[in-house]
């Protein structure tokens, strides 16, 4: 594994990607555990409101963000549509310190959330793309390792948050969102060498086809078989903390360390997948992420004691990292030649199961409660693991090559 991880950092550029993955996931995370106390407390928003607000902020993202996927694919330069996109995203945290009313608020932060929404995919594009140029053929393994940055920045981010938000308050967390929002660009402004040249040659050489989502049933069964899944973690991560204390009678300790041990063990996991990835195809690992996310749940139905949540927290920490690490591999890999909007059509599952497992969990727990709430986790399971195995096994067909 050393010597994969050396020819990996051996990439021009990739140790920089890593680095602003790592700033990705600690500004996104150094604020997010916190917000929903300063709409409540310091905004005087209801719950209800701050959910519509989520909601909306992240369907905006999702339409920008598949709208400029696309458009990278056909010669956009992505270094600066990374740089834009997290300078919007430096813009949105501006207005928790600048704006204090909640309508400005909201229609500000819609504008400029979805125009930062890019930003995430663009990064694993440009890996893919620097990845495939150094003839590094194990891209799971470089998106694997990728992303366990992003795991180890939402570690890092919230305990940072803590420290800023008890000697600052909010202007701390928010203003060190920014700060980080502020450093990825400049490092990307500054070190990764633009491709623009490539690019042109390369769009003078290939046309992109356009490959709708409905007609296209090879991309539309990943994309909904991760959707599903995502609907599934986001569903059970709502309803896991309140399990704990109502159910099981834990603590809010319990309820951390939970939390801590998961997180803990997706880094190491999502490494191991990558390596993995080089025996198993990206599709049998992601069969076998769902059946052992299905094994957790029903553990979680049937535990009845702190003990079982914790050592159930190694088949959701092996879970999340399949989903995580190599499920953009496995949308990369349908569509090789166009990074930019597999890349994008990932981000996008990833958004739209966490949209509707929020709103779905808290509704379900409330008609069937908790526990049961989780058999609704684990049909999504079944249904996902049906889907993987009746899907494609074959890249979509690719862009024609043209006479220069």
């Amino acid at each position: 594994m050393i010597k994969r991880l050396t020819a990996l950092f051996s990439i021009p550029s990739y140790g920089l990607l890593f680095l602003c993955m790592l700033l990705q996931g600690m500004g996104l995370s150094l604020s997010s555990p916190f917000l929903s106390i300063y709409f409540t407390d310091q905004l005087g928003v209801s719950v209800g409101m701050f959910g519509i607000f989520l909601a909306v902020t992240l369907i905006a993202g999702i339409w920008i963000s598949m709208l400029i996927g696309r458009r990278s694919d056909l010669g956009m330069n992505r270094k600066n549509i990374y740089i834009v996109s997290m300078l919007c995203n430096a813009l949105a945290f501006s207005g928790y310190l600048l704006i204090k009313d909640f309508t400005t608020l909201f229609i500000y932060m819609t504008v400029f959330t979805a125009l930062g929404a890019p930003g995430m995919p663009q990064l694993f594009a440009i890996s893919r793309e620097a990845v495939t140029k150094s003839n590094f053929t194990d891209h799971a393994f470089a998106n694997s390792t990728l992303r366990s940055a992003f795991s180890l920045g939402f570690i890092i981010g919230p305990l940072i948050g803590t420290m800023l938000i008890a000697a600052v308050g909010f202007k701390g967390i928010f203003s060190g969102t920014i700060g980080v929002f502020l450093l990825a660009p400049l490092l990307i402004f500054l070190f990764l060498k633009s491709n623009t040249e490539e690019l042109k040659r390369s769009n003078a050489k290939v046309e992109v086809k356009n490959l709708p989502l409905g007609k296209n049933h090879n991309i539309l069964l990943p994309f909904l078989i991760l959707i599903l899944m995502y609907i599934a973690h986001w569903t059970s991560s709502l309803n896991t903390a309140l399990f704990i204390t109502n159910n099981l009678g834990g603590t809010t300790s319990d309820v951390g360390l939970v939390s801590s041990i998961c997180a803990a063990l997706e880094i190491p996991f999502m490494i191991t997948l990558g390596l993995l990835s080089a025996k198993y195809s990206n599709r049998i690992l992601m069969m076998c992420g769902s059946i052992l996310g299905g094994v957790y749940y029903v553990v979680v139905m049937i535990s009845d004691s702190m003990w079982q949540m914790l050592a159930a927290q190694i088949l959701l920490a092996v879970f999340v990292a399949v989903i995580s690490a190599i499920g953009i591999s496995y949308i990369q890999d349908l569509l090789p030649s166009q990074p930019g909007y597999a890349s994008t059509l990932y981000s996008n599952s990833s958004t739209i199961g966490r949209l509707v497992g929020s709103l779905v969990g808290g509704g379900l727990a409330s008609i069937v409660g908790y526990r049961y709430s989780f058999v609704f986790c684990c049909i999504l399971m079944i249904i996902s693991l049906i889907m993987l195995a009746v899907s494609g096994r074959h890249t979509v067909n690719e862009p024609q090559k043209l006479a220069v």
